[in-house]
């Protein structure tokens, strides 16, 4: 557990090395939300399944599905667990257009699900990852499920030939910095507590490279080849 009615569960998933699992975030006490249900392995769906037991054993009721982004590593449990605990799907109106299945719900910048008892989420839109990218915020705890704004292992890809875009990027960057969130729980690695300076270094970090890249066209790097 992180915070009161806010745990953390890494299941492993296909994504990119050094990463190996995707982190699901369970936010909610009589009435639960899981951010991010995303390995499609039997084995880890399983550790998950014993997991919803426990939580159904304490009287909690799983309501919703919450996803940040349409990418197969942050999706791959979502259709098995609508269909079999029968709640909705959440997800951002770009990320429904990128699914070979149904959103039941679009959720837009500013959005708020209630989940009683002090818990509420919220959804920023934070494109750039993805067009349809959200953080999802619970607000008492301040702790937010950052998707793939930020890393706890590995590094976040930027690829334009998947709608990925820089600018907006880090854009979304700088207003994920000033959320005043608690700490960030990334799609993959640690939980990350101190959000503010993990921000301040992914700009500075990209500026640099972007400072790189201009530098080498200044001194006259003529094709992709000599840039790398």
């Amino acid at each position: 557990m992180i915070a009161p009615g806010v745990a953390r569960v890494a299941l492993r998933t296909p994504t990119v090395p050094p990463a190996t699992a995707t982190n699901l975030m369970i936010v909610g006490h009589s009435r639960v939300a899981l951010v991010e249900p995303a390995t499609p392995f039997e084995d880890e769906r399983k550790v998950l399944d014993e997991v919803l037991e426990g939580l159904a054993a304490e009287g909690r009721r799983v309501e919703l599905l919450v996803i940040t982004h349409h990418h197969p590593d942050h999706v791959g449990d979502v259709e098995r667990l609508r269909q079999e605990l029968g709640v909705p799907v959440h997800a951002h109106p770009l990320t429904a257009a990128r699914l070979s299945w149904t959103v039941d719900h679009g959720l837009e910048d500013g959005d708020e699900l209630d989940l009683g008892e002090g818990i509420t989420l919220r959804a920023v839109h934070t494109p750039g990852h993805a067009p349809g990218h959200l953080v999802i915020q619970e607000l008492s705890s301040g702790i937010a499920h950052a998707g793939d704004m930020v890393a706890g292992e590995g590094t976040i890809l930027i690829d334009p030939d998947d709608d990925g875009d820089m600018a907006q990027y880090l854009a979304s960057l700088r207003r994920l910095g000033e959320l005043g969130t608690r700490a960030l729980v990334p799609a993959h690695g640690p939980v990350l507590h101190d959000p503010r300076a993990v921000v301040d270094h992914y700009v500075r970090h990209r500026l640099a490279r972007e400072a790189k890249v201009l530098a080498a066209i200044d001194a006259g790097a003529g094709d992709e080849a000599e840039l790398l």
